[in-house]
């Protein structure tokens, strides 16, 4: 009889130490829950004041071009220069540097940013190396990316940024990192120099406009960027 009072009370003695353990851990776990939320409703208000952004306002200068940089649907009949297209390409993804790199940045270095050109003459690859337009075509390419993009058709010219996708392994992200900084210099230049262009989506379904550049599948068409006054 003593024995089974003792395995009771041990028992019991047991259940209350543990309850008393679970007591305390869910009492430490509600502390460090409220002291998170303390700390995290501290650091959240916090706020720095940072001085005014340095606008300049002379022309040429790369915050004059950032605070004139906006999408424009709307183009004259102005034809633009072949300097100017020289300038805006260079701009674009041109040879900055003797060993052959680019203005514009490119995971790994693959370089594997390709931009067409789509004027009134003809449709033309751009060769950064050599400096020049390649005619690929004569037919017009701003009617043939035009799609729900109507007001494409009315720029003096536009701009196809594509991707040969093999290069970077079929990494859509790296290739669409490469064709967004190429697009950010173009919005550049056009806004330091008095032009109006837009970042168009070239689409889920590119094998229209492959089929029309003659370029193989793994050459993807990611932008389309009219040009013009």
């Amino acid at each position: 009889m003593y024995f089974t009072y003792k395995v009771i009370y041990l028992h019991a003695k047991l259940i209350k130490e543990c309850n008393m353990m679970k007591n305390r851990l869910l009492s430490m776990a509600f502390s460090t829950v409220i002291g998170l939320v303390a700390f995290c409703g501290q650091a959240n208000g916090q706020e720095v004041s940072l001085p005014a952004p340095t606008k300049s306002e002379v022309n040429g200068s790369l915050t004059k071009a950032l605070l004139d940089r906006r999408s424009t649907r709307a183009f004259t009949n102005k034809e633009i220069s072949d300097q100017t297209i020289s300038d805006l390409l260079w701009a674009a993804n041109g040879v900055n540097r003797a060993d052959g790199k680019r203005t514009a940045p490119s995971a790994r270095n693959m370089q594997d940013v390709i931009i067409y050109v789509g004027k009134a003459d003809g449709t033309f690859r751009y060769d950064a190396k050599a400096n020049k337009l390649v005619k690929i075509g004569s037919s017009d390419l701003r009617k043939a990316v035009a799609g729900r993009n109507q007001f494409i058709k009315t720029a003096p010219m536009v701009l196809v940024i594509a991707s040969d996708t093999e290069l970077q392994n079929g990494n859509m992200a790296l290739c669409g990192i490469d064709a967004g900084t190429v697009v950010q210099n173009v919005y550049l230049y056009c806004a330091a120099n008095g032009l109006g262009t837009v970042c168009c989506y070239a689409g889920e379904k590119p094998e229209s406009v492959q089929k029309f550049l003659g370029i193989k599948p793994s050459i993807v068409p990611l932008v389309y960027m009219p040009v013009g006054y």
